[in-house]
């Protein structure tokens, strides 16, 4: 069992090397902040939100790292208009082995 300490690590160790979201727009990317982070029993979520300002085809969202690497990839395929926002969670499930 991972002891709490454990996931305080884990969790300190992903959050502060993410830099920020993005998500594929009508082909191009565009930048989101990253909303909150949130660590649980067994996992790391990161929120990311996008306001009414995003509209178009999403066909992919990621996380980018301080590094400027991707972090974690996801494919979708929504359209979003501007009557909406959209929450969009990634979510890290910790499972030992």
């Amino acid at each position: 069992m991972i002891k709490p300490d454990g996931l305080n690590l884990i969790y300190n160790s992903i959050t502060s090397n993410l830099l920020k979201g993005q998500a594929l727009i009508d082909g191009q990317y565009k930048d989101i902040e990253i909303q909150k982070t949130e660590l649980t029993s067994n996992s790391v979520k990161v929120f990311l939100y996008l306001d009414e300002s995003f509209v178009g085809q999403i066909t992919n969202y990621r996380l980018i790292t301080i590094a400027g690497k991707v972090f974690l990839e996801r494919s979708e395929n929504i359209a979003k208009n501007n009557t909406k926002g959209l929450l969009v969670l990634f979510e890290i499930v910790l499972q030992e082995g």
